[in-house]
């Protein structure tokens, strides 16, 4: 009797070792395609569907439509980002972004624990020939662009790589890594938006 309870022990044991030394299980790839070509078109889109919900006008009334909304997490207006979060939220939506470092790859990209995740916030910006406009966005981008040693953008306008970024989506419970992989089609046109994204475990 006891042998067999040793035994049964032992392999007990052994199966606790092997699902410990068990990696988590890697969640799929997805791709997505925005076309935000339009200047004053913000593209609402969900993570959870994998999909592009809808669209809305740059406007009072649009956006409060919007802000009004939980089945989106992330839009895209150009290279502006919008989470569903902050001032992007009339219903405390619990959406927001978290930056990770230059050097951090896509496949590597892990939460560090307390991440901090960033609402929108409305940004007052200068414009070219009117008067500086308010917007509500995130500080996350889908490109980046070069500037000189003033911090001032070079003309004609030179895009860099975005960081990888991770948002979190409206309910506050999901989160998906995001890497942007393309900014303007192969005619140099502007607003054709590529990303990549994988839920978090």
């Amino acid at each position: 009797m006891k042998r067999q309870m040793k035994t049964a022990a032992a392999v007990l044991l052994g199966l606790l070792a092997m699902t410990a030394c068990e990696k988590k299980p890697k969640n799929e790839v997805k791709g997505a395609a925005i076309e935000a070509v339009e200047r004053d078109t913000w593209h609402y889109f969900s993570f959870t569907t994998g999909a592009e919900v809808g669209t809305g006008k740059e406007n009072v009334e649009d956006n409060g439509l919007w802000f009004a909304r939980t089945d989106w997490d992330m839009a895209v207006n150009r290279y502006n980002i919008r989470t569903n979060s902050g001032a992007a939220t009339s219903v405390g939506a619990q959406g927001g972004v978290y930056t990770f470092g230059d050097n951090v790859t896509f496949d590597a990209a892990e939460l560090p624990a307390g991440a901090d995740f960033v609402a929108d916030k409305a940004v007052k910006e200068e414009s070219m020939g009117t008067d500086s406009i308010t917007t509500i966005k995130s500080g996350a981008a889908v490109v980046r662009f070069k500037t000189n040693a003033e911090g001032e953008m070079i003309m004609p306008p030179q895009f860099m790589k975005a960081p990888v970024y991770a948002f979190r989506t409206a309910d506050g419970l999901g989160y998906y890594k995001v890497a942007f992989t393309q900014y303007q089609n192969e005619a140099g046109e502007s607003g054709h938006v590529r990303f990549d994204f994988e839920k978090m475990n």
